[in-house]
């Protein structure tokens, strides 16, 4: 994409990222994404990312997919994962660990029951 140099053309990168969007949401069932900025970093947020790209594959679960993505805002509470099934509202995890990225993919993802004890409240 060009520069947005005007409210038209931010519109239109709006709209992009939109259908970009809904395509992939389209092709995937689930989407996780893992907070790997810093303060996710330093909690152990990488070794949660490769856990569940892992254990994905293992389980041969493919119409999952596996991203990063930055600063959720709750330090306290990294890593973060936010778990979106298509056409749900998402439902966030904290203090996910890659013991606990295994029950997330095996509990909610192939059974559908969310895991109580890691889900971040909504304020």
């Amino acid at each position: 994409m060009s520069r947005i140099r005007s409210m038209e053309d931010l519109e239109t990168a709006r709209q992009q990222a939109h259908q970009r969007q809904q395509a992939l949401s389209e092709q995937y069932r689930f989407d996780i994404r893992v907070s790997t900025a810093s303060c996710g970093v330093a909690a152990g947020a990488l070794d949660t990312l490769a856990a569940f790209k892992r254990l994905a594959e293992t389980l041969n679960l493919t119409d999952v997919r596996i991203t990063e993505t930055g600063c959720g805002g709750l330090c306290a509470l990294e890593p973060l994962v936010q778990v979106q099934e298509s056409g749900r509202p998402p439902i966030t995890y904290g203090r996910v660990t890659p013991q606990v990225a295994r029950r997330i993919l095996t509990q909610h993802i192939e059974k559908g029951l969310i895991v109580p004890e890691y889900v971040i409240e909504a304020a």
